[in-house]
């Protein structure tokens, strides 16, 4: 292979070779060990420099809203207002750009550990919430968690070993948890947390791990099952 690279390399050096170089008009003066003379045009300077900016703040701008919706607070500053009472639906509405917004929400718990989910619906009925096992081809057996069309969760997360990430594939939903981290005065610690508002348009998808977490870190897996 080195013998074939440089054996081209020296061809062509010395095939390709312009013979006009003396008859060039250089239009630019360039010349050895002179800096070379600028074409300036300050309106196309302006335009590369301003139309870029005005792009990323109306980027900023469009993508505010949605930002915020993934990470909305709680309470009624936030998107999906306070925890739900008991028997209290959540009665969760999609508008047109695509935001939830939720009269109460539900808490869950996810627990993530090398290289498994574990799902807890806490005092939730099994109509809203419920848990189980599935098995998925090339996964095999899964955790799966059942939530009602309609209801918006909470859930707070956490590791019991190295950093994890569950990956809800329909709704394009993704946040680390995290091990050992102290957030609150709470001795049982939920650093993390994400919203699972489950609207009509949400399908059953597979849950994946998007942090490296070790050797199976390929086949930590769960399944998220909607119902009615």
């Amino acid at each position: 292979m080195s013998v074939f690279t440089f054996t081209w390399l020296y061809h062509h050096s010395f095939w390709y070779r312009s013979e006009d170089a003396d008859g060039y008009k250089n239009p630019d003066e360039i010349a050895v060990g002179v800096f070379p003379k600028h074409n300036d045009d300050m309106r196309l300077e302006v335009a590369w420099t301003i139309a870029p900016f005005m792009l990323i703040v109306w980027l900023t701008y469009v993508s505010w809203v949605p930002l915020d919706a993934v990470w909305s607070e709680t309470g009624q500053d936030g998107y999906h207002g306070e925890e739900c009472e008991e028997g209290q639906s959540s009665n969760n509405q999609l508008d047109d750009y695509g935001i939830v917004t939720s009269e109460c929400y539900h808490v869950i718990e996810i627990t993530a550990k090398q290289w498994v989910w574990a799902f807890d619906c806490l005092d939730l009925s099994t109509e809203i919430c419920d848990t189980g096992s599935d098995n998925i081809e090339v996964y095999g057996t899964v955790p799966l968690l059942s939530l009602k069309t309609g209801e918006t969760y909470l859930a707070n997360m956490r590791s019991e070993d190295v950093t994890h990430a569950p990956w809800f594939l329909g709704m394009g939903v993704k946040e680390d948890t995290l091990f050992g981290a102290q957030i609150g005065p709470s001795e049982y610690n939920w650093p993390t947390t994400v919203w699972l508002p489950i609207s009509s348009v949400v399908d059953d998808q597979i849950i994946l791990c998007t942090e490296y977490c070790g050797d199976a870190h390929s086949v930590m897996a769960g399944k998220l099952v909607v119902h009615q």
